[in-house]
Formats: C-alpha cells, structure tokens, sequence
C-alpha cells in the first residue's frame, strides 16, 4: 500500500528539551508562589498559572499539528503583522514607566516587540536558506543587493522599538539575527561591519535618546563587575534598584536565604516578579539555585543547537539555531543584569519570569524546537 506523504504523526522527540522545558517553568511557578505569597493579593500567582497552562498548550499545539515547511509561505506576512501591531502599539498602547511597550485588549496585554523577535527569525532561516550560497560568497555591496529585504525588515522593525522605548529587545533580537548570519556563513568582514554599525547606532541611542538610557550607563560604572576603576557609590535613587541586587545576591551565598526568608521580595527590590526574579532566586536559593536555573538554560541551549545541526533542510536548521538563540540570549541579559555584568534594562528570565507574552512566545518557539526534532511515521 502506498503511503500518503501528507499525514504522519509523531512517533518521539527530544526529551531533553521537553523536560528541560519543564523543569524551567515548574520552577518558575515555585519562585512565583514564593513571591506572590508575601503579598495581599495571590491575583499574580494565579495569572501566572493560567498565562503557563495556555502557553503550555501552545507548545503541544505547535509541536503536533504545525507543518513547518507548509507556513513557510506565510513568514513574509508574519513580518507585517507584528510590523503593523508595533505601529498600534505607538498610536494606540498602554504607556507603564515611560515605555510604550504592549496593547492591552481587556483581560490581557500583549507586548508586539517579542513577536517581533521571533517574526524576523522565521524571515531570515527562510531567507538564509534560499540565499545561502550568495551569503557565503557575497562581498558588502552584493550582500546589501542580495539581503536588502533583510536589512529593511530589521530595519523598520527595530525603529519601532526604539520609539517604543524596548531596548532590550532589540539588543537581544539583534543579538540573534547577528548569531543566525555568523551560523549561515557570512563573511567575517561583514560581521564586522554590522557590529561596527550596532555599537555606533547604540552609542548614539544611549547618548541622544532618553536620559534615564544614559543614567543607567553611570550607574551601571559604579556597579559594574567587570570595570576596574569604578567611581564612588552616590547612594543615589538612579543606583536604588541595582544596588539591592547586588546585596540580595551576595546575601544568598552558597546555598540561600531559605524559601521564604529573602529580603528582596518585600519591596525593597522592584520588578522581583520580572526583570529581578533571578536575584531572588540568588537570595533565597543561593549559588547552587541560580546555577542550577541558569544550567537548565545552557542545557536547552545547546541541546537545541545539537537539533539544528542534525537537520539537513537548512531553513529547520537555521530556524532551530535561532530559535535557540533567541531564548538563550533572553536569558544571559537577564541573568547579566541581576549580577551587574550588564547595564540595567527590562527583560523578562524565559519560563520564569511572571508575563503572558513572553512566556507564550518563549513556550511556542520551545514547541517549534520539539517539532523540528521530532520522528514521524507516514500513515
């Protein structure tokens, strides 16, 4: 009899990834009751949990009934989309703390800038694959001629996050695309450039923009571990946020405060839910807590990139590697900015962090790795 290449199912898939995914939101739902528990209201823990349970979803969703190769078409308006949701979100969306960062649509808010991350991964392991013997052989005028559709997604795309006040986003989703061409086979003189145009552009964004990007930067010299010749502490409320950080962090030592016991969390620390959920792990789970969490990223990290280099369709390859990228670098900037390794920006820690979006987007590209991973059987 023979078989019919349109319907297969799913016979395995990488477990590695599947229980790290796991072990990754279980302990996110712990630190979340954790911190939830100090509070009046355990509304957030709650929403935590049903923000999990849908994305959890998504992720099967995604990694059983999504034909990678069948939506390919459908990157390019992908790429619009999340284009034109950036546009309502700067006419339209809700300002909290001076950003202009999500639209909210009633029982929840959504942030386009995430979409917008994945949006341009899909866009580029598509179009790396069908440009990739001209990405390997291209000079700088003839990779501006053959990528110009590249380079004017990314372009608009990260404008508009800029204007909505997102930088970490785009730091992370220009880490990213940078990753998938140096995995591609870009010239190292392009790379160069590239980095070369970013720190500029950067340069220029932190100094002529807004003056809390430049506040931070002052800061972020006092604090910073990595610089030697630090000024003095001014004890100032622009140094509050990453000074109680450090102190919850090295508070924690070895092995913790004890679940519970932390400091942190009772509002001497703000955005313990979000961007500062890894220092209360420090505090109250100590070295080996924070190391097992950040382990678990490494580990779904380079579990992901073995996936990606066992595929021989070079978009599910370039697809799977930025995919991979994309949640690891996510994480590397918020575990750097707890620790002072990196200047203080708002980003969310994949899987634990409390946020629908991010969690969503994060979990559904998880299933997208499950998916390209996956063994089928024709029917």
């Amino acid at each position: 009899m023979k078989k019919n290449k349109d319907f297969s199912y799913i016979i395995s898939y990488d477990k590695v990834v599947f229980f790290t995914y796991i072990l990754l939101c279980l302990t996110g739902v712990i630190v979340m009751l954790d911190i939830t528990s100090m509070q009046s209201s355990m509304v957030n823990f709650y929403r935590h949990l049903v923000f999990l349970v849908v994305s959890a979803l998504a992720a099967i969703l995604v990694l059983y009934f999504f034909n990678l190769e069948k939506l390919r078409p459908l990157n390019r308006f992908f790429v619009y989309l999340v284009i034109a949701l950036l546009l309502i979100v700067l006419i339209k969306g809700d300002t909290v703390k001076g950003a202009t960062r999500q639209i909210n649509l009633g029982l929840i808010s959504i942030q386009p800038s995430f979409l917008a991350r994945v949006a341009l991964i899909f866009f580029f392991a598509s179009y790396l694959d069908k440009k990739h013997d001209e990405l390997i052989s291209a000079n700088l005028k003839e990779f501006c001629i053959e990528f110009m559709p590249l380079i004017v997604f990314s372009a608009v795309t990260f404008i508009l996050i800029v204007l909505g006040r997102h930088l970490s986003t785009l730091i992370i989703g220009a880490a990213t695309l940078l990753g998938m061409l140096i995995y591609a086979g870009a010239k190292k003189r392009i790379i160069a450039l590239i980095v070369l145009f970013g720190m500029v552009s950067g340069w220029i964004i932190i100094t002529q923009g807004a003056s809390y990007r430049s506040s931070r930067l002052q800061t972020y010299k006092i604090y910073s571990l990595l610089l030697k010749d630090r000024p003095a502490p001014t004890n100032s409320a622009e140094e509050y946020q990453v000074r109680e950080s450090l102190t919850a962090l090295t508070s924690g030592r070895l092995f913790g405060t004890g679940m519970g016991r932390g400091r942190a969390k009772h509002y001497y620390l703000p955005e313990p839910r979000t961007d500062y959920i890894f220092t209360i792990i420090g505090e109250e789970f100590g070295f080996l807590g924070a190391i097992f969490v950040f382990g678990l990223h490494i580990l779904l990290f380079f579990r992901s990139f073995r996936i990606a280099e066992a595929q021989e369709d070079k978009y599910l390859k370039f697809l799977c590697a930025g995919l991979a990228m994309n949640i690891f670098f996510n994480a590397l900037v918020n575990t750097g900015v707890a620790m002072s390794i990196l200047p203080s920006t708002g980003n969310t820690l994949p899987f634990i962090s409390y946020g629908g979006t991010a969690l969503l987007v994060d979990s559904a590209s998880v299933g997208v790795i499950l998916n390209i991973s996956a063994k089928r059987r024709q029917l």
